[in-house]
């Protein structure tokens, strides 16, 4: 039981990092195209896209980390 502990203890960084590339990623994408009245951001489609480009780039950074996350939790496979 203790390995196991230790184990996710190890893994718990990878795991706030996906949350964060997640969470992040999905509102950069979203509020530069939300309603803008009484918003400091600029109205250019330059900028808008920008900002939606930084948050696809995070949500691809944490789905590769969520991809080598998963491969650490699943078992191991049985050769012959």
């Amino acid at each position: 039981m203790p390995s196991m502990i230790r184990r996710l203890a190890a893994l718990l960084p990878n795991v706030i990092f996906v949350f964060y590339c997640t969470a992040v990623g999905v509102y950069l994408l979203l509020r530069p195209w939300a309603a803008t009245r009484g918003s400091s951001l600029p109205p250019s489609g330059f900028f808008r896209g920008f900002v939606s480009g930084l948050g696809l780039i995070h949500l691809a950074a944490g789905f590769a980390d969520l991809r080598v996350l998963s491969r650490e939790l699943s078992p191991p496979l049985e050769g012959p």
